[in-house]
């Protein structure tokens, strides 16, 4: 199920009610800027994994444990910590105030609300974006890491939720070789080494990748390996066993199923330039027919 058909579903609808009763808005007006929101940031989303280092900028939002939280406690999304969550959200998908507020003032006339009431329905519905990816891709996400050593396990989870408990460092492992260690030295079943991000010049540029602004600490035995995905996407060649494909390919392909396109990188090009732009002068030439202007 895309999240465009979670919305329309019951479980959805009943979500844009608890989204309109938090914000105080009109039930039927909430619903119109939730799904207008949702198209605007589904295709930011899709731009941003036209190149590696966006893919490894979704990744680092959907793998986030507490993200999931914007669905568990939707009547929360008004929050200080909720506003701030989603503004994080906002900065890596758009990365722009100034466009944010475009996508405000475009929803606020379709939807007949005030800019205002919308720019606070912004980074809401980015966190629900976020859980929903989270929730429907997480399966096929734990089957895609499963096989790769030191991103496998943690009960079943990609996500490293509260309670899981980490490999033992000395549990059994295709590397093993009968005395715990891989052939490399390394004690078998611990996580990856991904180490440092790599210094991108232009670190906060869209589509050159980003830091999250804090350190990095060299792992250790009870390190959770999700956390270091991201940067194992950044730098590439890891390939995912069984002829999968590479990493970040794959990823890309479960997060573009949920979103609703899966065309692959030139095919999402197409689809968010050419289609997006043709469309804008359509509505451009009916306004004008319309207005006389």
């Amino acid at each position: 199920m895309t999240i465009a058909a979670t919305l329309d579903s019951a479980d959805g609808q009943r979500l844009i009610e608890q989204v309109a009763q938090t914000f105080g808005v009109d039930d039927d007006k909430a619903g119109q800027a939730v799904h207008t929101l949702t198209d605007e940031l589904q295709a930011r989303v899709q731009r941003r994994m036209l190149n590696r280092a966006g893919v490894a900028d979704v990744a680092a939002l959907v793998t986030n444990p507490a993200a999931g939280t914007a669905l568990s406690e939707p009547q929360t999304l008004a929050s200080p910590e909720a506003v701030d969550s989603g503004n994080h959200i906002l900065d890596v998908l758009i990365g722009s105030k100034h466009v944010s507020r475009k996508i405000a003032a475009r929803t606020a006339s379709s939807s007949n609300l005030d800019t205002g009431t919308v720019e606070k329905l912004l980074p809401a519905v980015a966190s629900l974006l976020v859980a929903e990816l989270q929730r429907q891709s997480q399966p096929a996400l734990q089957k895609a890491v499963s096989g790769i050593p030191g991103l496998s396990g943690f009960g079943g989870s990609p996500l490293g939720l509260p309670g899981d408990a980490p490999p033992q460092s000395g549990s059994a492992s295709d590397w093993s070789s009968g005395n715990g260690q891989s052939p490399s030295g390394r004690p078998s079943g611990a996580p990856i080494d991904a180490g440092q991000p790599l210094p991108i010049p232009g670190d906060n540029i869209p589509g050159l990748g980003r830091r999250s602004g804090r350190s990095y600490p060299q792992p250790d035995d009870n390190d959770d390996p999700y956390q270091r995905l991201p940067d194992i996407i950044r730098r590439g060649g890891q390939q995912v066993p069984g002829g999968g494909g590479s990493l970040e390919d794959i990823i890309r392909s479960i997060f573009g199923k949920v979103l609703g396109s899966n065309r692959g990188v030139i095919g999402t090009m197409i689809q968010l330039f050419l289609i997006r732009w043709l469309a804008s002068l359509a509505r451009r030439f009916l306004s004008r027919i319309f207005t006389g202007r």
